[in-house]
């Protein structure tokens, strides 16, 4: 197969990555490691370590792809991902202190089934408290999650559940105060159940 890269400052990409995605199955995730400048697909396991930028997910392909009238090629798409990554590398920093932030959340989630369906979406630099937006999806069903949290949880969690890894179609939302109460871990642990609870209950 012919490859073709596609790269944006430190970030290459190529279509033989989506189709690695495609082709590896449901749960996997194109990252960016910090150490080794690497673009590589690994299991969304992997892609909550916090060296690592999610640029997409193998879930999360078809919705990247409907911003398109058409069907976009691996080209197509290899490019727009780089485009995103590159742009992503200028606020990097801010996003590995998030990505160590919801680190603890992301593997007791993981632990209950719920998993990494998508980038995530940090707030913009200097606009008040950091914050991150993760959306996950319940192994083995259509139900989605998106948690938004900020540093050091010292704002409430806010938990919305939708039909759609996009957010859409919602069947619920929740605020979780729980910040300055109990240890980091103890807080992660409560937001992963409150949310592997409320997916099952909503779906």
């Amino acid at each position: 197969m012919h490859t073709s890269m596609y790269h944006h400052g430190a970030i290459q990409v190529t279509n033989g990555h989506i189709a690695q995605l495609r082709i590896d199955g449901p749960d996997q995730a194109l990252t960016w490691h910090e150490n080794t400048r690497e673009v590589e697909v690994v299991t969304v396991s992997e892609a909550a370590n916090p060296r690592r930028m999610i640029i997409a997910t193998s879930a999360g392909l078809d919705e990247v792809a409907e911003v398109y009238d058409g069907e976009p090629t691996d080209d197509d798409l290899a490019r727009d991902l780089a485009d995103i990554a590159g742009d992503w590398l200028h606020t990097w920093p801010e996003v590995r202190a998030m990505n160590l932030q919801v680190h603890d959340l992301r593997s007791f989630l993981a632990d209950a089934g719920v998993y990494l369906h998508g980038a995530p979406v940090c707030g913009p630099p200097g606009e008040g408290l950091p914050w991150m937006r993760d959306h996950y999806r319940l192994g083995g069903a259509a139900r989605f999650v998106q948690i938004t949290v900020t540093f050091g949880f010292i704002e409430p969690t806010r938990i919305r559940i939708a039909g759609r890894g996009d957010g859409t179609q919602p069947r619920g939302e929740l605020s979780l105060e729980a910040g300055g109460v109990f240890s980091h871990t103890s807080t992660s642990r409560l937001i992963a159940s409150t949310v592997a609870d409320a997916l099952r209950t909503h779906g």
